[in-house]
């Protein structure tokens, strides 16, 4: 018998009531989800959302701790250039090493000490400073960091002898571990909802590291080619007292506690934890050392070998102390998360190559080929444009890739640049080797950061956002040390056999084939990793998975409804 349309909502109803009863389910429909025009109307036609605020909602609403858009655009661009500062300011060390060593009268020991006193104190201070960010205020101690990086750099640039130099330089690594962390954790805090807007914004943040050290190269590059490395330095002054007028209105306050005045905020200094942060402090800072010190003065002396043990065995107790305290600077449950562990080996891994080829690669250039520092800036540029653009990459493919397939592409970038690094020798063509390898390179920096630092940051709660940024920069600054004194040593080592003295190319193509080696581990540990999406909005989720269950309902209603309708024909 056929059943006139308009009673087809009523059957409809009665016959979803029934299959309910049948299966134990309930099942519903209004009618008003059959509608004259059609049987089907659209989740975002029912809620009369227009198509432009269907695509807000999917790209995430603004944080309102941000006055406007334009604010927003402005923090990110800080936060970046702040995570950017301890790697802008090694890439500065590495091309001003041949000018201020003929300065100075600096030995080849003492021009390593430049880049590695900043990384060394950077690294001991990053866990204590942030949690003392995320007690006391993140804005106060960002602009404190900022405003001291800027006067200590033109310090540098009136140094009068080595020591004057690498004191100061270790300065500015507690002003750079004064910055890093309250911007990751003003960033973190900001954007606690996943969404589009936040995979752009902490896309934009993940350049700071890579970037950093190429912009470095690439300005004070050009500075120093114009002027002397003194330039360079009050160039880098002058940058960052701009940043820290700009961080005054673009910097948010976002903190874990309501305000107050400083004396009653300093009681929150009892949860603070001193003796991890005093055990951190040395024992990276006597690993770290031993690993520099190791490569000129020999790995046999004993006073290398007890920097070394004492370092880690300091860093042991520190891991156990960790366990008791109630508050610790590295919470022990963190690293129960597989992924986590995983990441962040693989981040350590990935990062020690891309140091390693870019060191010695502008170091080869300026050695071998003989490139002044303005002609090594020029043939970086590349790596930094690309920079940019696998950035932009990355922020749009987070919540529609698979993060694991983006680990490991990342680090198959890192071994196929190294493998292209390996290869280079002066008859070989710039642009079939290194230009490829700059761009893989940089690549597998961008892909790498952007899943690790969204992980991270949503490892920890809101109001330890800035300890998680501790926690990733100490891995990154203890992996730059630890690379460079492996490197340097085998740098070292082959320098002076038979076989180094005949060919002056073997020596870097040793150090490139250690950075082959930490790619390579990079790509097998990725492998372990299980990783959805990161970045797709709860609303958007919620939309897909409504339409979803709304077409269900009426399928079935429609199946039903034709069955109801056959058994009523004789």
């Amino acid at each position: 018998m056929a059943v006139p349309p308009e009673q087809v909502p009523e059957i409809t109803k009665i016959s979803l009531d029934r299959a309910g009863e049948r299966n134990g389910v309930d099942v519903t429909l209004k009618s008003s989800s059959l509608s004259d025009n059609g049987p089907i109307t659209s989740y975002d036609t029912e809620r009369g959302a227009s198509t432009l605020e269907r695509i807000k909602t999917n790209f995430g609403d603004r944080p309102e701790c941000f006055k406007n858009t334009f604010q927003e655009i402005s923090f990110v661009f800080q936060a970046t250039v702040a995570t950017a500062t301890t790697s802008f300011l090694a890439g500065v060390a590495m091309i001003i090493t041949v000018p201020v060593s003929r300065d100075l009268g600096m030995t080849q020991g003492e021009i390593a000490w430049i880049s590695a006193s900043t990384s060394l104190v950077a690294g001991a201070l990053q866990l204590g400073l942030g949690q003392l960010a995320d007690l006391l205020g993140r804005k106060p101690m960002f602009i404190t960091g900022m405003a001291t990086f800027s006067a200590f750099a033109l310090l540098v640039a009136f140094s009068q002898n080595p020591f004057w130099m690498l004191i100061v330089c270790g300065i500015l690594g507690a002003c750079s571990a004064m910055v890093v962390p309250p911007a990751i954790g003003i960033l973190g805090a900001a954007y606690t909802t996943p969404s589009k807007r936040k995979n752009l914004a902490f896309s934009a943040f993940s350049a700071g590291n890579p970037l950093g050290f190429v912009f470095g190269t690439i300005l004070c590059g050009i500075a120093t080619q114009l002027s002397s490395w003194r330039a360079a330095f009050i160039m880098l002054c002058i940058i960052w007292a701009v940043f820290t007028v700009h961080a005054i209105w673009a910097v948010p306050n976002v903190e874990n506690f309501d305000r107050a005045p400083l004396r009653e905020r300093l009681v929150t200094l009892k949860q603070f934890d001193v003796v991890g942060t005093i055990l951190t402090i040395f024992g990276t800072g006597m690993f770290t050392a031993g690993l520099t010190l190791g490569p000129d003065d020999g790995w046999s002396r004993p006073h290398v070998i007890a920097l070394l043990v004492v370092g880690i065995a300091l860093l042991i107790i520190f891991v156990l102390w960790q366990r008791i305290f109630p508050n610790p600077l590295m919470p022990p449950h963190i690293w129960k998360d597989r992924n986590f562990s995983l990441i962040i080996g693989v981040i350590l891994l990935g990062t020690m190559s891309f140091t390693a080829n870019q060191f010695w690669c502008a170091f080869y250039m300026q050695e071998v080929l003989q490139y002044s520092t303005l002609m090594v800036a020029v043939h970086l540029l590349p790596m930094a444009i690309a920079g940019l653009i696998w950035n932009i990459v990355a922020g749009h493919i987070l919540h529609r890739v698979n993060n694991t397939i983006i680990m490991i592409g990342g680090a198959l970038c890192y071994l196929a640049a190294s493998i292209l690094f390996s290869f280079v020798t002066p008859e070989r063509s710039y642009w079939a080797l290194m230009f490829p390898a700059f761009i893989l390179n940089v690549a597998g920096a961008d892909f790498q950061f952007n899943v690790a630092n969204m992980y991270v940051m949503q490892s920890l709660p809101k109001h330890q956002q800035s300890l998680a940024g501790g926690i990733f920069n100490v891995v990154i600054r203890l992996g730059n040390t630890a690379v460079m004194g492996i490197s340097t040593a085998v740098f070292s080592s082959v320098e002076l056999t038979p076989e180094g003295l005949a060919d002056p190319i073997l020596k870097f193509t040793r150090t490139f084939q250690v950075s082959i080696a930490f790619a390579a581990a990079s790509v097998l540990v990725s492998l372990f990793i299980r990783l959805g999406t990161q970045g797709n909005h709860p609303k958007e989720d919620g939309q897909e998975k409504s339409q979803s269950d709304k077409s269900t309902r009426v399928a079935v209603s429609a199946g039903e409804s034709e069955l109801e309708d056959k058994k009523q024909e004789p």
